[in-house]
């Protein structure tokens, strides 16, 4: 018998996926496979081509991989400057009976809300959504996941090259000398880009999932 855990699942799909092609898509769907195994995360499957679910059994690093996946996902239009891709992510927070073999027979809370995150954004036409069991929490969640998408809806390549480094924990010097890039350049990439709301949004995110756990 397995025991059920407070975790987090990642139901996602890529955006104008028909329109980026089978070899792009497998190229940017083997980016975030290895994302999310980075991560303290692991990767279940990809179904219908485009689609894919991966959990956590610790529910804290979860919006921060969200982060990282839509980043990653924006990077890749550099390799597809004609087509207008991101990345539509679901986190569900609340149980998973353990072990997780396998997606189809996944089981627990978090894999129902992410799930139905999903089948949310046809009728909202956004692209970010955070549920949990705790409607109390689901308020902050609500305002995190808007917050979250306002900020990405204008998000470059340049700023998602120096967010991608931020979001790895690196300093701005750091990023700099990385990107071969003047700081005061980065640091200009950094206020556009929204960095100290999104790291106010961890914040919060943070203290919501203490609220569950």
């Amino acid at each position: 018998m397995g025991m059920i855990i407070s975790g987090a699942v990642i139901t996602a799909d890529i955006v104008n996926s028909s329109v980026l092609g089978t070899i792009a898509v497998n190229k940017l769907a083997e980016r975030l496979k290895e994302l999310i195994n980075a991560n303290q995360a692991k990767f279940l499957s990809f179904y219908r081509g485009d689609s894919f679910q991966g959990y956590l059994v610790d529910p804290y690093p979860a919006y921060k991989l969200a982060l990282q996946l839509r980043t990653e996902t924006k990077l890749f239009q550099a390799e597809a400057p004609e087509v207008e891709i991101d990345l539509r992510i679901s986190l569900g927070i609340g149980g998973i009976d353990t072990p997780v073999t396998h997606i189809n027979s996944a089981m627990g809370g978090a894999f129902v809300l992410s799930g139905r995150g999903l089948d949310e954004f046809e009728k909202t036409g956004r692209k970010f959504i955070i549920k949990s069991e705790d409607p109390a929490v689901n308020i902050a969640l609500e305002t995190i996941s808007l917050f979250t998408d306002y900020l990405f809806s204008d998000l470059t390549i340049k700023q998602a090259e120096v967010l991608q480094h931020l979001l790895n924990n690196r300093t701005q010097i750091e990023t700099a000398r990385i990107l071969k890039k003047s700081q005061s350049t980065i640091n200009s990439h950094v206020q556009a880009l929204g960095w100290a709301e999104m790291e106010q949004l961890l914040d919060i995110y943070n203290q919501c999932i203490q609220k569950i756990t």
